[in-house]
């Protein structure tokens, strides 16, 4: 089910355990300028979370359905995968999110509910959750914001989450780590946010877990909960390397054909 988070100090931190059921996972990148991490579901390969070379992240985390945010269609309305490739591509700037959401009906893909984390360097972040308003949160007002799977709309309008809100144990825990942190939060750190919000069981294990650097191009990240060994890939040359916990270096360039997280694991 997933926990993300962001994290404004000295540099910018971007985290998040990929939580799912065993499937195949590739890493994947497009249009010269966007590492998308693809899940499949049936005979086709779709989207989870994305990050472009200019360093905006967004994801899309599973959420309990609410009927305003429902598939349908409508001169108004706008499905979160649009959203998910005009943030990615450009077209739509993280600063202009929130109006555009506010403006538009962001609706599901039919079968799904999410809601999505958008980050990125420029201390500015938002959620956006369809058939709710967006959550603006822009460093200014806040040094970190995490995020799983309640809505952080509704906790907001009633005070907080409820007990028993799926996954308010793992948001209670990286809050708690973070706010102890101050804003000193390096990529050991960020990993150990994730290393004690990983699920380790159960029918949503963490699959990969990822640390974006924005402000330097790179994404650190680790498969399996293996926190001991770490990759990176570089936006500046397209490569993944192993980074620490390897008996031998290796590299490989990403592709639009990708690469699947079962290649790597045998790195």
């Amino acid at each position: 089910m997933c926990t993300s988070f962001v994290s404004y100090g000295d540099r910018t931190l971007i985290g998040m355990n990929f939580d799912i059921s065993d499937r195949a996972i590739k890493l994947v990148y497009q249009k010269d300028s966007q590492l998308l991490v693809m899940q499949q579901e049936k005979d086709a390969f779709f989207p989870a979370l994305g990050i472009n070379k200019s360093g905006t992240f967004m994801n899309l985390h599973m959420v309990e359905e609410n009927a305003a945010g429902a598939y349908r269609r409508g001169k108004n309305c706008v499905h979160i995968m649009k959203l998910f490739d005009d943030v990615l591509s450009e077209k739509l700037a993280l600063e202009d999110v929130p109006v555009f959401a506010s403006d538009h009906a962001i609706v599901n893909v039919p079968g799904h509910s999410v809601h999505s984390l958008i980050a990125n360097g420029q201390s500015r972040a938002c959620i956006v959750e369809p058939g709710r308003k967006p959550l603006q949160l822009d460093s200014e007002d806040v040094k970190f914001v995490v995020q799983t799977n309640f809505s952080l709309m509704d906790a907001k309008d009633s005070g907080g989450a409820a007990d028993g809100s799926y996954g308010v144990e793992r948001f209670h825990l990286a809050n708690e780590r973070l706010a102890s942190a101050q804003g000193r939060v390096g990529v050991e750190d960020g990993f150990s946010v994730l290393q004690e919000t990983a699920q380790l069981r159960g029918d949503f294990p963490t699959q990969l877990s990822l640390i974006s650097v924005p402000e330097e191009g790179i994404v650190y990240f680790a498969l399996q909960a293996d926190f001991e060994r770490i990759f990176s890939f570089s936006f500046h040359d397209q490569q993944i390397r192993t980074k620490q916990g390897f008996q031998t270096s290796r590299n490989s360039p990403v592709t639009r054909k990708g690469v699947l997280l079962s290649e790597l694991s045998g790195w």
